[in-house]
């Protein structure tokens, strides 16, 4: 009978569908290379060449890792046994610092392979990981979107992987493009454009506080220029028995007009905010309400970077190192540090109850006010005295 009924919902299903669903129909990509591999962007190399010599970019990524995985995790599971394991390892193979390096790297590239591979023992049940450099790996996948393996080519050298030895981190991911959006890729116009104010602005300021010199003369100029040439800072210029017509000079110089502040402003301006990090200068310069509201606004950003990254390690780590160990339960990840479910519990009301049952004597509770600012006059006979008699008291 329920076979029957299988049967029935099954075609159900193809007359809702149109047909069988025998495969994957929808194209992600309009161009169908022989070999299947998908082309990673081509400005990678600026990416990284303005992450390691940009001072903003650079601050933004590595203040955007830290605030992402810098504040390190902590594992909650019933299962004892799977958190410890997976304790264990992400302290055996320093997780936390694998995780920041997998963030800079999907930041700065939009995308970061991670190897993944087991160790046979003993003992078993170890898995390993190892953050791959971006520029040298590419997807293998079929104009459908399956995942074919990966390639890497350092070289002459030609290493491929199948799709379970790579885990793939990608940031802010569009459609169906398997590398991601780098976070210099918005800003890469006006980053080459503040990169070439930086070039043009030395020489403006070298001919503006120099002015250029034209001289004429109506009879030989090679004298005239030879003792201009050669003149020190504080000489005069002779040019012999000559009027006064003789000889003329004029100065070409910079339009005072021309405002270049401005457009540097806008250019810097555009570049924080693309990178989307608080960046010291502007928080410096911003008010209290703007700079609060940047700073929420950079928080919804980096508990989005959170929650993917959480569900990639539990998916692709845990998962799977449980696996070896035959079990089916996986830890959740928690950011920060672990709770100790006092943090709510108003501190006045924790100190009253101290004193109440007796775990801090009246000596204690007065030290530990003066040491919060609190000012507290001493009774006749002196702290010292106080202290000695709650002592002899405890006694």
């Amino acid at each position: 009978m329920s076979g029957i009924i299988r049967r029935l919902r099954h075609r159900e299903m193809e007359v809702a569908t149109g047909g069988t669903r025998k495969e994957r129909k929808g194209i992600v990509t309009s161009k169908a290379f022989w070999t299947n591999i998908r082309p990673y962007p081509e400005n990678l190399a600026e990416y990284e060449d303005y992450y390691k010599t940009d001072s903003e970019t650079n601050a933004a990524v590595n203040v955007l890792a830290d605030m992402t995985v810098g504040v390190g995790y902590y594992t909650e599971c019933e299962n004892d046994a799977a958190k410890e394991i997976v304790d264990r390892s992400g302290a055996e193979i320093g997780l936390d610092q694998i995780l920041l390096n997998v963030i800079k790297s999907m930041l700065v590239y939009g995308f970061c392979p991670v190897e993944r591979y087991f160790v046979k023992g003993p003992p078993k049940g170890v898995m390993r990981l190892k953050v791959l450099p971006s520029r040298t790996v590419k997807i293998k996948m079929t104009t459908k979107g399956k995942v074919l393996g990966y390639v890497q080519k350092v070289g002459a050298k030609t290493i491929t992987f199948s799709p379970k030895e790579i885990i793939w981190f990608v940031y802010n991911k569009m459609g169906t493009d398997p590398y991601g959006t780098s976070i210099v890729a918005p800003i890469l116009s006006l980053l080459d454009a503040r990169a070439q104010t930086h070039t043009d602005m030395p020489k403006i300021i070298h001919r503006y506080s120099s002015p250029l010199t034209v001289w004429e003369s109506s009879g030989t100029i090679e004298p005239l220029k030879k003792g201009v040439m050669e003149r020190e800072p504080d000489e005069d210029i002779f040019v012999g028995q000559v009027s006064k017509d003789d000889v003329r000079f004029s100065t070409v110089e910079m339009d005072p007009r021309g405002r270049f502040t401005e457009y540097i402003k806008n250019i810097d301006d555009s570049i924080i905010e693309g990178l989307q990090a608080p960046i010291l200068g502007y928080l410096r310069n911003a008010t209290e309400a703007s700079a609060t509201k940047m700073l929420e606004v950079i928080d919804r950003h980096v508990t989005g970077i959170q929650r993917y990254v959480k569900r990639m390690v539990e998916g692709e780590v845990f998962t799977p190192l449980l696996a070896l160990h035959g079990i089916g339960e996986v830890p959740s990840i928690r950011w920060g540090v672990p709770q100790t479910g006092l943090e709510d519990v108003p501190l006045a009301a924790f100190l009253s109850k101290g004193l109440e049952i007796g775990y801090l004597s009246q000596a204690q509770f007065l030290q530990i006010l003066k040491q919060m600012g609190l000012h507290i006059e001493e009774k006749e006979g002196g702290e010292g005295e106080e202290t000695e008699k709650e002592e002899k008291r405890d006694e």
